[in-house]
């Protein structure tokens, strides 16, 4: 990969090139480099197979320039990429195209300032990556992905033969499917701005999404992780828990239409909390009046026993980041704190247009922007690409890193529970969305694994997949909210951005409805 000192050096010296054009108001610099690497795993004990398809890599690298300048009695700015090289001539090319396509923005204020933070200290320490993953040669991350990927299937592979030799099944009559990816990400940023911003940042990330099925009983599990070290991944023990989890949903059952208490465990849970809510906690959709908390900030917006941060700066999380891609300090933000709204995922052109009008903010807010200032600081201005990497060539959005979802208590999961004499366990939803645009609340989702009838209080009979959808309205499901475990798990959904540190929650009466039926 490209070092941070390149990187470093190429924006620093850009942005003194860009600082000569007397008529240049402000102007940022950015510079990143990113690697993706994936061990493909395709598994079946009935069917030829690979195992490990083959480990497979991208790369991507480049810099861009946003520059806001005068023309004539005009204010202008634009952006502009280069992608495929660092250099100051890579940067000259950029700032060519943003001036170029630079049009007036009524609602754009200039970049981020110091003026704007709610903190200028830095939580988290230069070198907080796994420095033994960052610089691995073609080689060396080519037999890493290999001896993963291997370890994975090991342990699926023990765990499904000990099932089938139990039961003096062939490999043919189990018919076995195990199919996921490992991940390792490496990511590395650098900018500098007339404002007076100058930091770089390199992050890696392991992630894994396993799916097993035990064909011949239409059951299947899955399992996940997300980390910041590959000393905190056990390849083989994931691969145990993903068999293990296919297993335990044979001789499923179907559910009828109707309401029901439900415990949804962390998977489900990510896609309610971060794939649906999230949105909702962020300036932009408060701004757009898409948001069902437009006009609530301050108000309950949610049963007590919810709470809601994101939080960059946790150590030995596979979401840290030290700084934002603005140039910010990262730093913990409050959305949600015992159902009350306290606070919004920010970047700093919209901060800085909530602040510039202020009366219009104010009806979307539900309180004047100068009044809470630090709730809505601009500490989350991000530059992620879908499938990982902080990326030059898209442009700073609002993003959470580490989405933690907490109760009001440290209830053990079997406790949460243990509180629904009749119920279901839903472990994993697939295809979530709303219904009617994102104001209504209505959502909807698919069951598709790791579910579970609960009778007095326990887990008990699996439920078939695809048998079972969620339908009902967000923003109640957020009122009834019964208990929340005090156990939370890293959780990566398919495309998302952010981590999210999921608990199992109990909510009560929520509508599904019975699928497929055939």
């Amino acid at each position: 990969m490209i070092s941070t000192d390149e990187l470093q050096k190429t924006v620093n010296e850009g942005l003194k090139e860009i600082h000569q054009n007397a008529d240049v108001i402000e102007a940022v610099v950015y510079a990143s480099a990113n690697r993706r690497t994936v061990g493909r795993l395709v598994y079946t004990t009935h069917i030829p197979s690979n195992g490990l398809e083959e480990p497979k890599s991208d790369d991507d690298f480049g810099v861009s320039v946003e520059v806001w300048f005068k023309q004539g009695d005009k204010k202008l700015v634009g952006i502009g990429q280069e992608p495929n090289e660092i250099s100051v001539a890579a940067v000259q090319r950029a700032y060519e195209k943003a001036r170029r396509d630079a049009v007036e923005d009524p609602d754009f204020y200039g970049f981020l300032s110091k003026d704007d933070l709610a903190t200028s200290e830095f939580a988290l320490p230069a070198g907080y990556h796994d420095a033994s993953l960052i610089d691995l040669s073609v080689e060396e991350e080519a037999q890493l992905l290999s001896d993963i990927s291997w370890e994975t299937i090991s342990g699926a592979a023990e765990e499904i033969s000990a099932y089938a030799k139990e039961r003096n099944l062939s490999p043919t009559e189990v018919a076995f499917i195990l199919n996921g990816d490992n991940f390792i990400i490496r990511e590395r940023m650098a900018l500098a701005t007339t404002n007076g911003f100058a930091e770089v940042d390199e992050s890696t990330i392991v992630l894994s999404f396993l799916t097993a099925m035990v064909e011949s009983k239409n059951a299947k599990g899955s399992a996940w992780g997300a980390r910041q070290h590959l000393k905190d991944l056990s390849a083989k023990e994931i691969g145990k828990e993903v068999a293990q989890a296919a297993i335990k949903n044979i001789g499923g059952m179907r559910v009828p239409t109707g309401a029901y208490d439900v415990v949804f465990g962390p998977q489900a849970v990510a896609e309610l909390f971060g794939s649906l809510l999230l949105p909702h906690l962020t300036l932009g959709l408060i701004d757009f009046g898409a948001s069902f908390f437009s006009g609530r900030f301050g108000q309950t917006v949610a049963s007590e026993k919810l709470t809601i941060y994101d939080d960059p700066t946790q150590p030995n999380t596979a979401g840290a980041k030290r700084v934002t891609d603005e140039g910010a300090p990262t730093r913990k933000t409050a959305l949600i704190t015992n159902g009350q709204l306290v606070g919004l995922l920010a970047d700093s052109r919209l901060t800085k247009k909530m602040h510039h009008k202020a009366e219009e903010a104010s009806q979307h807010l539900g309180s004047n922007p100068h009044d809470i200032r630090d709730a809505i600081a601009p500490h989350s201005g991000f530059r992620f690409a879908l499938g990982g990497g902080r990326v030059a060539g898209a442009g700073v959005g609002t993003n959470a890193t580490n989405l933690y979802i907490e109760g009001d208590t440290n209830l053990a999961d079997e406790d949460v529970i243990a509180q629904v004499k009749d119920g279901i366990y839903v472990g994993r939803l697939w295809y979530t969305y709303p219904v009617g645009g994102y104001a209504s609340g209505i959502i909807s989702g698919t069951v598709i694994a790791d579910s579970y009838r609960i009778r007095d209080g326990k887990l008990a009979e699996p439920i078939v997949p695809n048998s079972l959808r969620i339908q009902d309205n967000l923003l109640t499901m957020l009122q009834n909210i019964m208990a929340v475990s005090g156990v939370s798990k890293p959780t990566i959904l398919w495309a998302s951005d952010e981590i999210t540190h999921a608990p199992i929650i109990n909510i009560k009466d929520v509508h599904f409805f019975e699928i497929n039926r055939g």
